[in-house]
């Protein structure tokens, strides 16, 4: 894994450039002044509030100063990575160790970490679904086995497209280790593996007991008929199945002393060999919390007695004495309370949507979710049915509640796609943000909460280094019980100056040779018309290519282009969901003066969702669209722009995939694209939005100009997947950057009827306007980044480079730079051809290459290789 941190991503732009000077223009701020520091926040003025947060820390603060700074700028607790790619985290039951998987070139493994004191690795182990016992010093866990068929069912599955075929292979790979793996006890304090025997059993989801006695979801190969849970006490002893319902279950989940079972009940054989051909579905066996509306069972491992229930989302009590779940009828929802081996009680009855009900760990209190008109919320409530408190009052979702202690409790905030989490001190309700990355513009997704027993410790699966793209994952952390110290708490505050400064000199550069230039056609971006685009497509109601507002859209867009003076185009194509059997990206060109060959693209997706009439989603991107539009319509750029109204983005992304399709086949030289999606949705008074970006410079230019021509506040995260923007990705590489409130912001009226223009911000549409104006004027006047930039010789400590001419008719010279990582500093050399000789370089030197053209504007991104050896 080879994913950075970008703590300071601009820093090194600021390093490379000759002369490069990093100030603010301005002094300081007065010390001491919290309040006005918070308002500078809020502001996006960080170097303001950075300044005074570092005076404040300086001085001698009070812990209330130290705790509301360290809250602003990043992490209150002391968070420490475990691992930057892994999954599946979890606490040992006394809270000691901590375990989550990860892939290595043998396999998937397990880690065991201790987190007592410095983290210390304590074990690896081949497998996964490790399952520790109650008193944390042996863990029992599945050992895969080994065998020519799955070997060659591993290698059909590397080759398999992504669909049913690797799917396929995917679940015939799972059977056959039902089958060959191996239920493995590691002795923590010994290092000793115990293989221990199951005659034959199909077998997954091991579960360690109390003592030395250990479960498994298990069936036997030659009956059909049946799942169960089985229980087995030592190693060679017969396993026993503790279940005696018929049928099939699935998703054990055990308390941590493992005196209750609660299983699913399901109508599919877990355990069923897949046949090729065959339709592939059902639930696959594991543990974890039962899913939707259905049939469980619970069972008293002290007693064996067992009883079922019809109900939705239950959770087990940490002492596995009392279940809570769901109770559905018609329009009702209820929350129940069920003590094992009783009756149940109805402790909230609501008319509506409820979810995710959660006990405390003295089972006298239940937190769950209620839908409040559009909006998730958190509440919680007696067990006798008593004393209703509302927990949450936010604006974006609040979901997922967990009780740490009796008096507090964790829940998450947001969109699925990103949520950050909370603690609720129950008795003040007050609220504490948990997680953060510790820099000022990169977003930290997080996707899993896992708490130790004792609530003191937390552990994360996030993006902290704001990649949603690759498929790795960290596994973090959190020291509830540990505040960050105040040194720790300055040297992260002047590490993210440092990042800010650096970040507006470079920001300075970029745009200093056409800065009058873009502050005139920006400045002319107006709200008045930005609201009159947004009533009029609002008007259409849902604009999904099944709908008539979709054809009716996408003609007022063409007029509208052609009103601006365009001559605009229809892409028309046939999608089989189309109303009419067919519907059209609308295009509109802005021919280049210089290259016009070099192509750069604007786009938004004019379509909504079938239920929405789509104001945010995504209306407000198409209107900051076809405003750039206007505003640049008399100010040609060098190189060409497309502004490209796309279509179908809701039915899976038709219209980018068309307009990219024909491109590809035109051989059309699209050097760069913006693609802007859900820009209008504020949570706050804050205009603040996300760049969406799969390349590092076309984000950089993006933060430079919000920065320089609007008053939009700009975060980062490296994010395209379900976009338009992937299409791009697709057939064109990493040349994407673009707007949106994911995954920073998550609005409640996501694709429901509530997205209406009440709800969105037409101010924070306009700036996100002006960023985008700024953004395609400086792409499209200066060199795109080169091509086929490569080591033709290297012999000695001499390396001769070559690389592709600029397609770009005013380039001039090019820059090179060259040193060994993980140096900032590196030596620069500038050439007139597209070659150069370097000397005294040696093996891993990395070079990086950028056009400059005859208005002293650089290329946007680096062209980078490194040099190796075999004389390349």
């Amino acid at each position: 894994m080879s994913r950075t941190l970008h703590l300071l991503p601009y820093a090194l732009a600021a390093v490379l450039a000759p002369g490069a000077i990093v100030h603010t223009g301005q002094p300081a701020p007065p010390p001491r002044d919290r309040a006005a520091a918070d308002v500078a926040w809020a502001q996006g003025d960080y170097v303001t509030a950075l300044h005074s947060y570092i005076a404040l820390v300086k001085d001698t603060p009070g812990q209330d100063d130290i705790d509301a700074i360290a809250l602003q700028t990043g992490e209150l607790f002391v968070t420490e990575e475990l691992t930057a790619d892994g999954r599946a985290p979890r606490f040992s039951p006394n809270g000691r160790f901590a375990a989550y998987e990860t892939d290595t070139s043998a396999g998937p493994v397990t880690r065991i970490v201790d987190t007592g004191g410095p983290l210390r690795l304590v074990a690896e182990l081949p497998g996964s679904g490790a399952s520790f016992s109650p008193s944390g010093n042996r863990v029992a866990y599945l050992r895969p086995g080994t065998s020519d068929d799955i070997a060659k069912t591993q290698a059909a599955m590397g080759v398999a497209p992504p669909g049913p075929e690797r799917t396929f292979h995917q679940r015939q790979l799972d059977w056959l280790q039902f089958a060959a793996s191996t239920i493995v006890v590691r002795d923590l304090v010994s290092g000793q593996d115990t293989a221990w025997p199951t005659r034959g059993l199909l077998k997954s989801a091991v579960f360690h007991g109390p003592g030395t006695r250990l479960y498994f979801l298990g069936a036997r190969d030659d009956d059909p008929t049946r799942s169960d849970v089985y229980a087995i006490d030592a190693p060679g002893a017969a396993p026993a199945p503790v279940t005696t319902a018929p049928g099939f279950k699935v998703a054990p989940l055990f308390d941590r002393m493992a005196r209750t079972l609660l299983y699913t009940e399901t109508a599919v054989n877990p355990f069923a060999r897949p046949e090729p051909g065959a339709a592939l579905g059902g639930r696959r066996p594991g543990s974890g919390r039962g899913g939707g509306s259905g049939r469980y069972g619970l069972v008293s491992l002290e007693t064996g007695t067992g009883t079922t229930f019809e109900g939705a989302e239950p959770a087990l009590s940490a002492d596995g004495t009392t279940v809570t779940y769901l109770v559905r009828t018609g329009t009702d929802t209820s929350v129940m309370v069920r003590p094992v081996g009783g009756e149940p009680s109805v402790v909230r009855k609501a008319t509506g949507r409820m979810a995710a009900p959660a006990l405390a760990p003295d089972n006298r209190r239940v937190a769950f979710q209620l839908m409040v008109q559009n909006d998730w919320e958190v509440f919680v409530i007696d067990a006798d049915a008593k004393n209703e408190t509302r927990i949450t009052r936010e604006i974006q979702h609040d979901v997922q509640p967990v009780f740490l202690t009796s008096d507090r409790l964790l829940a998450v905030m947001g969109e699925p796609r990103h949520r950050r989490s909370y603690l609720y001190d129950l008795p003040a309700l007050r609220q504490t943000r948990v997680f953060h990355n510790n820099t000022v513009r990169t977003i930290a997704p997080e996707y899993a909460w896992v708490p130790s027993a004792d609530g003191t410790k937390l552990l994360i699966s996030a993006e902290r280094d704001g990649d949603t793209v690759s498929p790795e994952r960290g596994v973090y952390l959190v020291r509830l019980d540990t505040r960050i110290t105040r040194e720790r708490l300055l040297a992260r505050l002047e590490a993210c100056l440092a990042s800010e400064l650096a970040m507006r000199e470079s920001a300075r550069r970029m745009f200093a040779p056409i800065e009058p230039e873009v502050s005139r056609v920006a400045g002319r971006v107006s709200v008045d018309r930005i609201y009159a685009y947004e009533k009029a497509l609002f008007d259409f109601d849902s604009k999904h290519v099944s709908r008539p507002g979709n054809r009716r859209a996408g003609e007022y867009l063409f007029n509208l282009y052609r009103s601006f003076g365009y001559q605009p185009e229809y892409q028309w194509f046939e999608p089989r969901q189309a109303l009419g059997g067919k519907t059209a990206n609308v295009l509109a060109t802005l021919k280049g003066t210089t290259s016009p060959d070099v192509v750069y693209v604007v786009s938004s997706h004019y379509d909504s969702n079938t239920a929405s009439p789509g104001a945010d989603d995504n209306t407000s991107g198409t209107v900051a669209l076809v405003e750039a539009a206007r505003v640049l319509a008399d100010t040609p750029l060098p190189a060409s722009v497309i502004f490209a109204s796309f279509t179908g983005e809701e039915a899976g992304l038709l219209g980018s995939r068309e307009f990219v399709r024909r491109a590809v086949e035109a051989k059309w030289q699209l050097a760069g694209a913006l693609n802007n999606d859900m820009i209008g949705w504020a949570n706050d008074q804050r205009l603040d939005n996300t760049i969406r970006y799969s390349n590092a410079g076309i984000r950089d230019v993006q933060h430079a100009a919000a920065m320089r021509f609007s008053k939009l506040i700009t975060y980062d995260a490296l994010y395209y997947k379900a976009t338009d923007a992937a299409a791009y990705y697709e057939a064109y590489g990493d040349i994407v950057g673009g707007i949106g409130s994911y995954p920073v912001l998550g609005s409640p009226h996501y694709h429901q009827p509530t997205d209406i223009l009440g709800h969105v911000n037409h101010r924070l549409i306009a700036e996100t306007g002006k960023a985008t104006v700024a953004s395609i004027m400086l792409l499209a006047s200066s060199p795109s980044r080169l091509k086929d930039l490569r080591v033709a010789r290297f012999k000695g400590t001499t390396a001769e480079l070559t690389w592709a001419a600029s397609p770009e008719k005013d380039v001039v010279r090019y820059v090179v730079i060259y040193g060994l990582p993980p140096a900032q500093a590196k030596a620069r050399v500038v050439v007139t051809e597209p070659r150069v000789s370097l000397k005294n370089v040696g093996t891993g030197t990395e070079v990086a290459v950028k056009a400059v053209n005859t208005r002293g504007l650089e290329g946007w991104d680096w062209a980078k290789t490194t040099i190796g050896t075999s004389g390349r």
